[in-house]
């Protein structure tokens, strides 16, 4: 089994743990607690990335932290896409070899501190059987304690205004980061 695999695997049986029977859990965005950057939090460094993918090939494009003299500092975000992860074209067209997409994750409003990415382009589909990897980091969020750090998850909204919905995600509490792996392309906040 490949460590690709090994690792999905590992991360289904996480996400089946921790999750409810009874179905998705959805909340409109008035209920939902979004974490947001602490007062002290150093700047990111950018509050977008574009990065080009191509279908058969790896790609990858991260959100970092400045480094207190301009530079580049610890990662905030990281988008990760296998080289089979590409399904489907926002108009529904298979991606065939070679293809490629400009894909971009951006802070949604960075004035409100809030961590809820935007991905686009929206209506972007990636395999199930290798899905694309959304890590986020709430080192630097504001009011984490250990019982919020059991409840936090990454949480899908399809169009701004539309409910929440929690995906399955898996919390590594020694790194304090999320990872969840998403099938398509909308807005995702880091909440509980």
């Amino acid at each position: 089994m490949s460590l690709r695999r090994a690792r999905a695997a590992l991360f289904l049986l996480a996400a089946a743990a921790c999750s409810d029977s009874t179905g998705p859990v959805n909340r409109p965005p008035a209920d939902l607690n979004i974490l947001r950057f602490a007062a002290g939090a150093p700047p990111l460094l950018s509050n977008s990335v574009t990065f080009t993918a191509c279908e058969g090939t790896q790609a990858e494009g991260a959100l970092y932290y400045d480094d207190g003299s301009g530079g580049q500092g610890r990662r905030f975000a990281r988008l990760r896409l296998d080289d089979q992860s590409l399904f489907r074209r926002p108009d529904g067209t298979p991606f065939a070899s070679g293809d490629c997409v400009d894909i971009t994750m951006a802070v949604v409003d960075p004035g409100s501190g809030e961590l809820l990415l935007e991905l686009q382009p929206t209506g972007l589909q990636f395999r199930a059987t290798e899905p694309a990897e959304l890590d986020m980091e709430y080192r630097e969020a504001e009011g984490v304690t250990p019982a919020i750090e059991a409840e936090l998850g990454i949480w899908r909204q399809e169009s701004p205004g539309d409910s929440f919905v929690r995906i399955g995600t898996v919390v590594i509490e020694d790194l304090d980061e999320v990872e969840a792996e998403l099938t398509g392309f909308s807005r995702y906040a880091l909440a509980y």
